[in-house]
């Protein structure tokens, strides 16, 4: 008969209740000590690429508008961060474009109007791991956003709010390329009635290129959740043709930042430059080659003596939410 030692049954079983403990406690300190720390790492990480996405697409926006030409980019990132090892929750966010404001209009004798508008887009973070740190473009610089308060926002590219303004003021950035003026002109000599040269010259205007730069909000502008989301970016171009006696310009009066200021001067500059030409078909150009504080905002004007062909490139640049 075979006789068990006791002793000899028990030892393996407290071992593997030793190691058991031992897994336990450093499984425990990991997930209580280090995962919230390494989960921490890994949002920092994913919002800098967010940060880098929404930076490199500000300059991709301020480039297109400059150019004018047709064609579509695209800037991808994690909506969501945080996943590590052994713990793959992942936080949120939302991408989300906006309409923001009416920038100018043009308005011709028939009361056709052609309008410049801006958009904003924004990233918003859901259940973050670290900070409720987001991103915002608004008037042509992107933004950080924190969830300290209200509307609590630090440019990113300027060292404060007052620069930020400066830079606007200073017709940095898009809203000098918003309008442009071209224009082609024919010098004319004068016959008389036997076809004779009278020694008069005319210099008149034939044709007129206003180009329009707008902001559009694209049909998908919302996305959610933690997977891969796309700013997008598409230009496109439409022409008008039309004979006019008569082009309005009026600048908005309520868009914030300067932003109206700086887009009246910019317009007022062309019209100065185009009134320069002294055109003998001009009428009257409405514009100040000496503007102060007080003619800042009124309506800008040309009217023509005879129907000239005006062209409206108007330059839709259209940004999307996708996934």
């Amino acid at each position: 008969m075979i006789e068990y030692n006791k002793e000899e049954g028990i030892a393996p079983i407290i071992a593997m209740l030793l190691i058991l403990a031992v897994i336990v406690t450093v499984m425990s300190v990991y997930f209580n000590t280090y995962v919230p720390s390494l989960k921490e790492e890994a949002e920092i990480d994913h919002l800098s690429g967010v940060e880098k996405e929404f930076l490199s697409f500000s300059s991709d926006l301020e480039n297109a508008v400059w150019q004018k030409s047709e064609g579509r980019l695209s800037r991808s990132f994690v909506l969501g961060g945080g996943d590590v090892f052994l713990s793959s929750v992942k936080s949120g966010g939302i991408l989300e474009v906006e309409e923001d404001a009416r920038l100018f209009n043009i308005t011709n004798s028939t009361g056709i109007t052609y309008n410049s508008s801006l958009v904003k887009f924004s990233y918003e973070p859901v259940s973050n791991f670290w900070q409720d740190q987001g991103y915002s473009w608004q008037y042509g610089y992107v933004n950080l956003t924190t969830g300290y308060g209200e509307n609590e926002t630090t440019p990113l590219q300027y060292t404060d709010m007052k620069e930020t303004v400066q830079a606007v003021e200073n017709k940095s950035g898009i809203f000098k390329s918003l309008f442009d003026i071209e224009y082609m002109y024919n010098l004319v000599f004068e016959k008389d009635d036997k076809g004779n040269y009278t020694g008069n010259t005319f210099l008149n205007c034939t044709e007129v290129t206003l180009t329009i730069a707008s902001l559009e909000k694209g049909e998908k502008y919302y996305v959610s959740g933690n997977g891969v989301a796309m700013l997008s970016l598409e230009t496109g171009i439409e022409e008008i043709f039309f004979n006019e006696t008569q082009l309005n310009f009026s600048v908005n009066n309520d868009v914030l930042m300067g932003v109206n200021n700086t887009i009246w001067e910019c317009i007022n500059e062309k019209l100065v430059d185009f009134n320069s030409s002294q055109f003998d078909n001009v009428e009257i150009v409405s514009c100040y080659p000496d503007a102060t504080d007080d003619d800042i905002g009124k309506d800008l004007d040309i009217l023509f003596i005879d129907p000239v062909k005006v062209t409206i490139r108007q330059v839709n640049l259209t940004v999307s939410a996708k996934v």
